[in-house]
């Protein structure tokens, strides 16, 4: 099993601290900037001009991004964020010298600020993306993330106390000069990129560039929806919001009072950052995460609207300042991970540009519809709802895409297995029948076959075909009244070299009631199953005693003749071989047995169920006795045998599976059973049945309950075995038995786990839940491990997912002072339903001659409910008083 991913040091330092110091400098220059602007635009040109400023924001920022692709295409996502802070110094600090002589150029530095964000942002964390695989992001994203929070507390902060000392417009000088602070700390502190290995997927033939497949562009169109939406709802919000403040506070207190409302929500989104957002996305996973900011958002829109009251609007931004930049952010930038390098590189700039700002023009053309005059506000509060609530729509639609991405990783070299046959028109017919003359074997017998199945009579030239099982197929086929040409055909075949076309030509003439004295003639014939052949016509009819003394010496012969007898009444079974079948099958030869199985199958009547459900322990025929079991429609009998104590261990065992072959009438006695097996290999097969059941017919409906309850145990029961483990090595001595005890212990966790899988597969049967376990514990490759966990991620509640994937990595949950001392592990091992464990356990307190046990294991002898258990545990005490 692979190693649960650790990180050192060093590396926590390379890929957390000096990427957060980075973003720190960044979100302190922007949050500055982002301050002064607001100030300056309402004190200068008010708040009727923000949807202005958005269409204008979105048009420099898509001639940006496109300008940047084409000059910027597979440069190095390092040196462009060093480029772009660069040009950010410099164009601020000219935009500050400009604003002391002309007010006006506001709008100018509210377009500057809000495009060169966009331009910085998505860079940095291109960067980011490149540096870390996806079970490294979602560890150290929330801790970047946090950087960013606190630069941005820090610079409204700054910008709140400054504030009430000097001019709005120095508050833009301090942010081109945060601008080439950043420009140092990124040259120095943040590690350059490496070329990430790209997933690895199945490509269509009509994918044209590697990693790109039909899904991957589905989804990258997705995720740029996603900002379109987000940023729209988002923006309408915020438009409320300032809209507000512009009515109610005077213009010299704007500044002050931004910085101090964006250091509240600052103060906020840092403590959700670091308090909230590992934990969120560990226990709901990345798509549940991204559902809370517009869930929230939503509630305080749908409340402004029906009430009116500002508080409404106020915990809307609260939400959006606490949430968009912790939890949402880190949530979507987790979303581009599964993206091949080269798509994402490509996409990501264009995708934030144009959903971001492509939002905020929309939110700027919507206002201009609808938010003139008194009821403008109430308007931008309808629709924000009904832009949130497409945005949780597209949030579901992602989350599935998402899911998509990763199981695209898991499924590769998957085929399509099932198909069904089409009906045949009369053209298809007549090319069946000239293919019973083809020289190709497999074509000919595959050709007869559809025809048998469609009922048509057998054309008598086939039995002139160069195959012998060609013919001896056809031959098997004929019965009833046949024409002259071929009651000749038949006469001329039983004299053919090969004996078994023999044999198939005699059968068919007792079945067609031709050809008497040839079946007569050859109950002298040298070869057994000839003269088997010919006996069992004969005997069909009653009176024949030639033919049933020649019946009676083959079945008292050698195993060849019985088995010869045996296949003969496949031929042609008839219920008066029904005594004489049993017999053959109470012999206990498995070449014989096979034979009267073949004639059971075909014939379920003629089977008797008490001899079919002893054959279920014989590995040599089990197989076909199952066969015979669903052609004779025995599942209720089956229901009963595995219900009944006294059916021999050895053949319970094989029962549930049996009758999972009966397919979804099968289900429901299987899940009834399932908690109440005692015997903990049955109820593992019968889990396994359930499970088979549930592939092959998903729709049908199951009781869950017991299913889930089962999942629980079986994880308590690896969580456990994993602490025993743990605990155990702390006072392992290297003895003997400590070692074949630990060895167990890992043992014992792994099939506990994949019994989780097993029952999670039952309750999700289409989710493939064997990959996702295989790709955990049996892969070596960390994109598909990581691949499986955010697919688990999806699938799982947390409540099951957390320990699930602590026993999966080897991380003990449970209490320090549970099992303190090696007495107390051992006495817990003494107690452990798995007769193995305690046995060996019984033998490590012998070995270790730990005497205080003596009581314990005198206690529980009585209470074993196995004989080898209690051999155990006795050896064990006579070896503690020796």
């Amino acid at each position: 099993m692979p190693a649960a991913p650790t990180f050192s040091i060093n590396v926590m330092r390379r890929a957390v601290l000096a990427p957060a110091l980075v973003l720190f400098t960044i979100m302190v220059a922007h949050a500055l900037l982002e301050t002064a602007r607001d100030a300056l635009f309402i004190a200068n040109l008010g708040p009727e001009w923000l949807a202005w400023a958005y269409i204008a924001i979105a048009a420099a920022a898509l001639i940006a991004v496109v300008a940047m692709r084409r000059w910027a295409g597979g440069r190095d996502p390092r040196r462009l964020l060093i480029g772009f802070l660069g040009i950010a110094t410099i164009g601020t600090g000219s935009l500050a010298a400009m604003l002391a002589v002309e007010p006006s150029v506001a709008f100018a530095l509210y377009v500057w600020s809000g495009v060169i964000v966009t331009l910085i942002v998505p860079s940095f964390w291109l960067v980011i993306d490149r540096s870390l695989r996806l079970a490294e992001a979602k560890r150290v994203f929330a801790a970047i993330g946090a950087g960013g929070g606190l630069g941005a507390l820090v610079g409204s902060a700054m910008a709140s106390g400054l504030g009430l000392l000097i001019d709005a417009r120095h508050l833009v000088t301090m942010g081109a000069t945060m601008y080439l602070i950043a420009v140092a700390v990124t040259s120095l502190l943040l590690p350059r990129t490496r070329s990430a290995p790209e997933p690895v997927l199945v490509l269509p033939a009509r994918a044209v560039r590697p990693g790109v497949t039909s899904h991957s562009t589905r989804y990258v169109r997705l995720l740029l929806i996603l900002g379109l939406v987000s940023t729209l709802a988002i923006t309408l919000g915020d438009l409320m919001f300032k809209r507000l403040l512009a009515e109610r506070l005077p213009v010299e207190s704007l500044a002050t009072v931004f910085g101090a409302v964006y250091t509240g929500f600052n103060v906020i989104g840092l403590a959700v950052q670091l308090a909230l957002t590992p934990r969120l996305l560990e226990r709901l996973g990345v798509g549940v995460a991204l559902t809370v900011l517009p869930v929230i958002v939503l509630a305080s829109t749908l409340g402004f609207v029906i009430t009116g009251t500002v508080i409404a609007v106020i915990a809307l931004k609260l939400a959006d300042g606490g949430l968009r930049f912790s939890v949402y952010r880190i949530a979507n930038e987790i979303l581009f991970l599964p993206i091949a390098t080269a798509l994402r590189d490509a996409r990501k700039p264009l995708i934030d540009a144009v959903g971001q700002r492509g939002g905020q023009a929309l939110a700027a053309i919507a206002t201009f519809a609808v938010a003139s005059g008194a009821e403008g506000t109430w308007m931008l509060g309808v629709l924000t709802a009904l832009a949130v609530t497409g945005w949780l729509v597209v949030i579901g639609f992602t989350r599935a895409a998402y899911v998509q991405q990763f199981r695209d990783t898991l499924d590769a070299g998957d085929i399509l297995r099932d198909g069904e046959i089409p009906p045949l028109d009369a053209d298809s017919v007549a090319l069946l029948t000239a293919s019973l003359a083809s020289s190709d074997e497999p074509e000919a017998l595959a050709a007869l076959d559809l025809l048998s199945q469609r009922g048509d009579a057998i054309p008598a030239h086939v039995l002139y075909h160069p195959s012998a099982a060609v013919v001896r197929r056809a031959l098997s086929l004929i019965e009833g009244g046949v024409r002259d040409d071929v009651v000749g055909i038949l006469a001329q075949l039983t004299e053919h070299p090969d004996p078994q076309l023999r044999a198939a030509a005699l059968a068919a003439s007792s079945r067609t009631s031709c050809n008497t004295e040839r079946l007569v003639a050859a109950l002298t014939d040298r070869e057994p199953d000839v003269r088997a052949a010919a006996a069992v016509g004969l005997t069909c009819a009653p009176g024949n005693v030639a033919a049933d003394a020649e019946l009676a010496q083959l079945v008292a012969g050698s195993t060849a003749e019985r088995a010869a007898v045996a296949h003969a009444i496949s031929r042609w079974p008839h219920e008066r071989f029904r005594p004489l079948l049993i017999e053959l099958a109470s012999r206990r030869e498995p070449v014989v047995i096979r034979e009267v199985l073949r004639v059971w199958e075909h014939a379920p009547q003629l089977a008797d169920f008490d001899h079919l459900l002893r054959l279920l322990d014989d590995p040599h025929v089990r197989g076909a006795a199952r066969r015979v079991f669903v052609a004779g429609d025995h599942l209720a009998p089956l229901i009963a045998a595995l219900d009944d104590p006294r059916v021999p261990l050895g053949i319970r065992r094989h029962l549930p599976r049996t009758i999972g072959m009966f397919g979804p009438p099968a289900a429901a006695p299987l899940v009834a059973r399932l908690l109440r097996e005692p015997d903990g290999t049955t109820e593992f097969k019968i889990l396994r049945a359930l499970g088979r059941v549930r592939a092959d017919y998903p729709p049908h409906r199951i009781d869950t309950a017991p299913v889930e309850r089962y999942v629980r145990r079986s994880l308590q029961d690896a969580a456990r075995y994993l602490t025993l483990r743990v605990r155990l090595a702390v006072h392992n001595d290297a003895s003997p038995t400590g070692d074949l005890l630990a060895a167990l212990l890992v043992e014992k966790r792994l099939h506990a786990i994949e019994r989780v899988f097993r029952g999670l597969g039952v309750l999700s049967p289409a989710a493939d839940l064997r990959s996702i376990h295989d790709a955990l514990l049996a892969n070596d490759d960390p994109d598909r491990r990581s691949a499986a966990r955010e697919i688990l991620d999806e699938l799982v509640p947390g409540e099951l997912r957390v320990p699930l994937l602590a026993a999966i990595d080897g991380r003990d949950l449970a209490a320090p002072r549970l099992y303190p001392s090696h007495a107390d592990i051992v006495t817990a091992l003494l107690s452990d339903p798995s007769d193995s464990v305690r046995c060996i356990a019984a033998h490590h307190v012998a070995e270790r001659h730990l005497v205080m046990l003596r009581a314990e294991l005198l206690r529980l002898k009585p209470l074993t409910g196995s004989a080898l258990v209690t051999h155990a545990f006795e050896q064990a005490i006579e070896r503690l008083d020796a």
